[in-house]
């Protein structure tokens, strides 16, 4: 089996929001960019959402996530893992939450991007009170991921649902 490394997270002071995915998949670790497969939603559903071009290159990418007070970042550091599936993690290790929440202060919300990644962060992160009674608004997202599955939505459903967490979020 062989050991992935997750990549650093995309966070500032102003970041409000925090998307969490499970550990990159193979497309993004061989480029140490997030979702760079070209079928993930990510990127398209975060355009539409804000109605603007996010641009081509990955450090636009990542500004407009910033100027959105957006971060992104996975709830492994690091897992064992055949291939991209998230059902093939094994021998999982957790990031630093308790860190990061405490140099960013200002997230007030998670989005976890697909079940996988709420069911890891609730097994392997012991801040859920804490994040509760700080008022951290915390919702499971459908999956970006383009892989086929039983409860896979169109890109319209997952975008709608997308929407309404961006939309509550900011309002926090």
């Amino acid at each position: 089996m062989v050991t992935k490394v997750g990549l650093d997270p995309i966070v500032d002071e102003k970041s409000h929001i925090l998307i969490l995915g499970t550990l990159p998949g193979e497309k993004s670790l061989q480029s140490q960019k997030y979702y760079a497969n070209p079928w993930n939603h990510f990127w398209s559903i975060i355009s539409r959402i804000y109605r603007e071009p996010i641009g081509l290159r990955y450090g636009e990418k990542c500004s407009f996530l910033k100027t959105k007070r957006i971060a992104i970042w996975d709830v492994l550091k690091s897992a064992e893992r055949v291939g991209s599936s998230d059902a093939k993690i094994k021998s999982e290790v957790p990031n630093d939450f308790e860190s990061l929440f405490q140099n960013y202060t200002q997230i007030k919300a998670i989005g976890f991007n697909g079940t996988k990644a709420e069911k890891l962060f609730r097994k392997h992160v012991e801040l859920m009170p804490y994040l509760e009674e700080a008022g951290v608004k915390m919702e499971c997202l459908p999956s970006t991921s383009p892989t086929p599955g039983k409860y896979v939505k169109s890109l319209e459903e997952k975008m709608q649902v997308w929407k309404e967490f961006f939309l509550h979020a900011m309002q926090r």
